[in-house]
């Protein structure tokens, strides 16, 4: 600690999931596409973005994305048929389109709208989270040029969803060598297959949790291997910085005369 109580800041370097990334600025730009699309298109092309943003978790290793993207495709069913959709996601994403989305060819402008779209359920909150992380592809210039050509004086984007998915493809979804700081901050699911000198463990006091009572067992089971993987990230040393009502990580067992 200073003398004032504050820590000085630390160059460290941030990895992320690039992938994911893109798949949530994907769900975005399909958003874009709205205005000039019937109702059930619209939607339909959305939920299965928003789909394969909880496909490509899946395939990280993710194991509750997997209920994630078989809701979406439940909806997307249910939307097909004239039927109620379930759940939060898919009726949100109803909603907002049914408000209106007016869109006047200033593709930073345009997308900020579309974006601020992703909310009424914790899916779609996770993807405005997620997708915030674009700026750090340096793809907004790409994105802004890529949204201009796509406009041509519609109130819609045309085909922006490809656009954006080859624009992304094409360009910076690689980051350029530099300099290795002695920090690096990921998430648990990134620190696979790599190993440090020490590991700090940061639990969120309201998300990020490590483990939930409110969590069914198959998850409890899938984060006790996550953690298992990230503790062993490290050769020597461990460090975890939880709150004071965080779970348990071990069984407890009160020894009788102890």
């Amino acid at each position: 600690m200073t003398a004032r109580g504050v820590l000085p800041p630390v160059d460290h370097d941030l990895h992320w999931d690039p992938e994911l990334t893109a798949a949530a600025g994907f769900v975005v730009a399909s958003l874009l596409e709205w205005p000039a699309l019937p109702r059930t298109d619209a939607l339909t092309r959305t939920l299965r973005a928003v789909a394969d943003f909880y496909r490509t978790k899946f395939t990280q290793g993710v194991t509750g994305a997997r209920a994630k993207t078989q809701t979406m495709e439940r909806a997307i069913t249910a939307l097909e048929a004239g039927k109620p959709m379930r759940g939060k996601t898919a009726p949100a994403l109803a909603a907002a389109y049914d408000a209106g989305l007016h869109l006047i060819g200033q593709p930073v402008t345009d997308w900020q709208e579309a974006r601020a779209r992703l909310q009424g359920s914790k899916e779609l909150e996770e993807l405005f989270k997620q997708v915030r992380m674009l700026r750090l592809l340096n793809a907004t210039d790409t994105l802004a040029l890529t949204l201009s050509r796509a406009w041509d004086g519609t109130p819609a984007y045309t085909d922006a969803a490809s656009a954006v998915r080859r624009a992304l493809a094409n360009d910076q979804l690689t980051t350029p060598e530099q300099n290795t700081a002695a920090v690096s901050l990921m998430s648990m699911h990134r620190s696979k297959g790599k190993e440090f000198d020490g590991v700090v463990i940061v639990e969120g006091a309201f998300h990020s949790r490590l483990l939930d009572f409110e969590w069914d067992a198959e998850r409890m089971q899938a984060n006790h291997r996550l953690l298992r993987v990230t503790i062993t990230r490290a050769r020597h040393m461990v460090v975890f910085v939880r709150p004071e009502d965080a779970l348990p990580l071990t069984p407890y067992r009160r020894h009788i005369g102890a």
